[in-house]
């Protein structure tokens, strides 16, 4: 009877098996057709809650929406070699999360028109009038977005004939609704020679209630501002906050549906949180 028993086994092997393949996930011909290849690149200054997001929305993509991914990490910038293999791998997508990776890469992707690129960029300043590529959508804070936030406050200062003293750079302009241009002499631009001691004698002689800081300036040229005794507000530490979870979703639909809009497009109110942290 022992050959008995090993066919006995022998079936029961069988059985065991055709009943785990009915477990495993079996994809039509549809959806492998559909299939989504997806890089995603993100820089070294990522911050935990949007690696915990993104690693969660990534898992689900591929289980559950067909949507494979290969995600670079750490990466501010590509390197010749890095250009060379995105030219060779046909990804239906290129997606950029952050500030520092976003404008560390757009170049090259300006260059590399057989991919569909989406950049993220939670930074202030984006560039909406140089996105012209059809290949990119570029998503940012919409301009002016800052000014919309601290408007009233400025208003209450005029109002209420509270000098202002600015400092800002060059490439960022304090609007002409607060500072008029015969109001010039108030602004000092930190990127001009020797533009401190300046300052200094314009505060003395104007005599403001406050000194704006449009523009960051280091730590110690704020400390160094303090010894001037006037009230700082540090516009320039405002800060966005994106809502990854409705941006990632809204980054699956337009996968998903193939919809297309090239250019700039800001972010909706419903996608980011404003902190002024002044």
């Amino acid at each position: 009877m022992k050959w008995a028993k090993w066919i006995v086994l022998w079936v029961s092997v069988v059985l065991a098996l055709s009943g785990c393949g009915r477990n495993l996930p079996v994809l039509t011909a549809e959806q492998l057709q559909n299939k989504l290849t997806v890089l995603v690149v993100t820089g070294t200054d990522m911050q935990e809650p949007l690696a915990t997001t993104l690693q969660k929305t990534l898992a689900a993509w591929r289980d559950t929406k067909q949507i494979s991914y290969e995600w670079m990490q750490k990466t501010d910038s590509f390197s010749a070699e890095q250009v060379g293999k995105l030219q060779q791998r046909p990804y239906d997508y290129i997606i950029v999360l952050g500030h520092t990776p976003v404008q560390g890469t757009l170049a090259a992707a300006k260059a590399l028109p057989a991919h569909k690129w989406i950049f993220i960029d939670d930074g202030l300043g984006a560039p909406q009038g140089d996105i012209v590529e059809k290949h990119i959508v570029y998503r940012g804070i919409p301009s002016g977005r800052v000014q919309q936030e601290w408007d009233e406050w400025v208003k209450q200062q005029q109002v209420s004939g509270r000098a202002i003293e600015w400092v800002t750079n060059a490439a960022n302009p304090i609007p002409s609704a607060w500072a008029p241009s015969e109001e010039a002499e108030t602004i000092s631009l930190t990127d001009a020679n020797g533009w401190y001691p300046q300052f200094q004698s314009q505060v003395r002689s104007h005599g403001p209630s406050w000194i704006v800081l449009y523009s960051p300036v280091n730590p110690s040229t704020i400390q160094r501002m303090k010894n001037l005794q006037v009230p700082i507000m540090n516009m320039a530490a405002t800060s966005v906050q994106l809502q990854w979870d409705a941006l990632l979703t809204s980054l699956q639909r337009t996968m998903e549906t193939k919809s297309w809009t090239p250019g700039f497009q800001p972010f909706a109110e419903g996608e980011m949180r404003v902190s002024k942290n002044s």
